[in-house]
């Protein structure tokens, strides 16, 4: 009776710690270890090892054990996996299972917890380590690589601008020619070209670009286009399309004027006097991008003027800068860059009157639409 009464406590103590008589003595040594880094381009295979006296230290499976691996990730994905039976390791056995790609896509970490039980009397074992004796639930990181290959369409409108050959992309990805080679583009139609590039699985989504024109030689001036490519499995992204040199876009594409507008440029040099003819110089191709100035006609005692037009359809906005220089287009200014707009709340025509270097002037201002018509068509650019 006595000898009952032991066995009897003895089945309690075990239960009480969530074990049986029958119950599995051991289960860990999981691997990957809790904190290791994964890329998501395929699934992870986790591995997961199982001791119970008198059934696994025989050859082969033992009987009536179950193992679930629990995943979910940052994001709020869910798995649930039955391990399956891979082999003896000494007495032990070794399930193992996968945590899907799916899960990694996109995802920061993944977390995965056990559920080792035995069959013959529902009892579980906890916690499940991972061979660095890290408890269960243990979390795996996830990097930031595309986790398939992506197909990404760069779109460029040369918006009017020349080019002796067709441009291509160029960045900082290696399939874009780590701003070594770029990638020729297609002509779609007019000024608008186009390519798809294929950015591989395990490649970073973060890239830097920008475009060269003339048979790829001649660089844009603005500056690189950054990007970051989704990593939640997506497959295919076409970028905005872009514009040379961030230029008003065009190729019927963006906004356009919607009828011609005129900016008349006045400057009063009576004070300082010019050796020469004066004119106006600027940004954008009407304002000879910087170069050689546009002549000014003189139409009052030291008043000067040139007239430049912008035609309908002319992609808009256009953000300019400009100066005068006088002395046979020779003298600078010395005062900085002055700017204008031209878009569609812009009047149909715009005078921009003043001083040699915003100084004391005492011209007597001519307004352009004073002008007879053979006049004002003269100064024209």
């Amino acid at each position: 009776m006595k000898k009952l009464f032991m066995l009897a406590l003895i089945a309690v103590a075990m239960l009480a710690s969530g074990q049986s008589l029958a119950t599995i003595g051991w289960s860990g040594n999981v691997w990957p270890n809790s904190g290791s880094v994964h890329v998501p381009t395929g699934p992870i295979n986790v591995y997961v090892q199982v001791w119970k006296g008198g059934v696994t230290d025989m050859p082969g499976q033992g009987a009536d054990i179950s193992v679930v691996m629990n995943v979910s990730n940052n994001l709020g994905g869910t798995d649930s996996v039955v391990l399956g039976y891979l082999g003896d390791v000494g007495s032990n056995d070794e399930y193992t299972g996968q945590v899907q790609q799916s899960l990694l896509a996109g995802a920061a970490t993944v977390t995965v917890d056990f559920v080792v039980t035995d069959l013959t009397d529902m009892t579980t074992f906890a916690p499940v380590n991972d061979q660095a004796n890290n408890p269960a639930p243990l979390t795996y990181n996830v990097t930031n690589v595309l986790p398939n290959d992506v197909d990404v369409t760069f779109t460029m409108c040369m918006s009017g601008e020349m080019t002796s050959g067709a441009p291509c992309v160029i960045g900082s990805a290696g399939v874009i020619g780590t701003w070594g080679t770029g990638v020729t583009m297609s002509q779609v139609s007019g000024d608008l070209y186009d390519i798809v590039v294929t950015f591989p699985a395990g490649s970073s989504p973060a890239f830097e670009y920008k475009y060269k024109k003339d048979g790829c030689n001649s660089w844009e001036s603005v500056g690189n286009r950054a990007v970051t490519l989704p990593t939640d499995g997506t497959t295919a992204v076409t970028l905005g399309t872009d514009s040379w040199n961030n230029l008003p876009l065009g190729c019927g594409i963006g906004q356009t004027l919607t009828e011609a507008k005129v900016f008349c440029f006045q400057v009063c040099v009576d004070v300082v006097g010019t050796a020469g003819g004066v004119c106006v110089i600027g940004s954008g191709a009407e304002l000879s991008n910087w170069t050689t100035g546009v002549e000014m006609t003189e139409i009052a005692a030291g008043l000067y003027q040139a007239c430049v037009s912008y035609p309908a359809g002319t992609p808009i906005p256009l953000n300019h800068e400009y100066k005068f220089k006088k002395d046979g287009c020779a003298t600078w200014e010395s005062v900085g860059n002055r700017a204008f707009t031209v878009d569609n709340t812009s009047a149909p025509e715009t005078t921009l009157s003043h001083n040699w270097d915003d100084g004391v002037g005492g011209c007597s201002t001519v307004a352009t639409q004073d002008e007879t018509w053979g006049a004002l068509k003269s100064m024209f650019r």
